[in-house]
């Protein structure tokens, strides 16, 4: 439990800096390695991977909130970025105080906690959120006591289970990738593709799993005994419609809605595949309901990805990578 007799309130602009993003469309964004930040509440807020233009401001080790679009989503990113108009950039005034993520972990809750004040008619504008008071753990200095923070999430973090089993940080720490000798290939060039065949309508409560295009639940709406295709395990899923670009791994067997592409690569396993769900998350920005991602255009989608000397994609650095993350050891 945590003390909160010596937290006090602090104004918003006393202990925070706040930049707004600038605007680049999605028709002017060049493809590259430097994170894109938008207003959304999925992947971080990462809308895309581009090469900024000069008048762009890169960040590091910094929050985002998202001022419109899904308003009050506050996120952490020890990497390089830059943020839409959307999106207001949130740093440590104090100087000597280093952004971590144990810090951020700590804010995040607190300031999104101002969520409810805010919508689409009455957006976090930099003004507003100036005069925002928030409360604090504060030292004897009364100023906010940073290590207080840090401290109380590393020991909450030390108790974190995960399907029952203790999460344990990978020791190697996070690998650095070098994309300059990425190669990009067509989603046709990587999967098989197929479409499900079951309507949703028509679900039991007991047989196989059922895949819809659900973004929540690994996309599972619910079971059917009677289907007209079952998809063997080890696939990914993506979907077409509703949670359009929602993209999971299916370990076990299932069926899918008509919503649904089911992708297959035999080099797949649990790791690959969240390497490979990422390049395709990346890319869901381009459909919407009037651009429907369906079969021919994923065809034709562009993914760029680690490739061998022969040329072909490299799933054994993919599955590495994933493996030599933190916590990997509790997938």
């Amino acid at each position: 439990m945590i003390n909160k007799e010596l937290w006090q309130e602090f104004r918003f602009d006393e202990i925070f800096t706040i930049t707004r993003g600038k605007r680049l469309t999605t028709l002017d964004q060049i493809s590259g390695d430097i994170a894109y930040i938008s207003s959304s509440k999925k992947n971080n807020g990462v809308d895309n991977y581009i090469l900024p233009p000069s008048y762009m401001t890169i960040y590091e080790n910094a929050l985002t909130l998202s001022n419109s679009g899904s308003v009050g989503y506050c996120f952490y990113h020890p990497y390089k970025f830059v943020s839409s108009d959307h999106c207001t950039v949130i740093e440590i005034k104090d100087p000597n105080i280093s952004l971590d993520s144990h810090i951020a972990l700590f804010l995040k809750p607190i300031i999104e906690a101002m969520r409810n004040k805010y919508n689409f008619a009455r957006e976090i504008n930099n003004e507003r959120l100036c005069k925002e008071i928030v409360i604090l753990p504060a030292n004897q200095k009364k100023a906010p006591d940073w290590e207080y923070m840090r401290n109380a999430i590393k020991t909450l973090s030390k108790n974190v289970i995960f399907n029952n089993k203790k999460i344990v940080a990978n020791a190697k720490g996070n690998a650095i990738i070098d994309t300059s000798k990425w190669k990009e290939f067509r989603v046709r060039e990587i999967f098989t593709i197929e479409r499900g065949k079951e309507q949703i309508q028509e679900l039991d409560s007991l047989g196989f799993l059922c895949i819809s295009s659900s973004g929540v639940n690994n996309g599972i709406v619910g079971y059917k005994k009677s289907v007209n295709k079952i998809f063997n395990g080890n696939k990914i899923t993506l979907a077409n419609n509703g949670s359009i670009g929602a993209c999971f791994y299916q370990e076990t067997d299932f069926c899918a809605t008509q919503d649904i592409t089911v992708l297959y690569n035999p080099s797949l396993n649990q790791y690959v595949a969240l390497f490979l769900i990422t390049s395709l998350t990346l890319e869901s920005h381009k459909f919407g309901y009037g651009r429907k991602w369906n079969n021919a255009r994923l065809s034709n989608t562009i993914l760029k990805l680690p490739a061998t000397k022969q040329g072909k994609p490299d799933f054994e650095f993919m599955e590495n990578y994933i493996k030599s993350l933190p916590y990997s050891s509790s997938l």
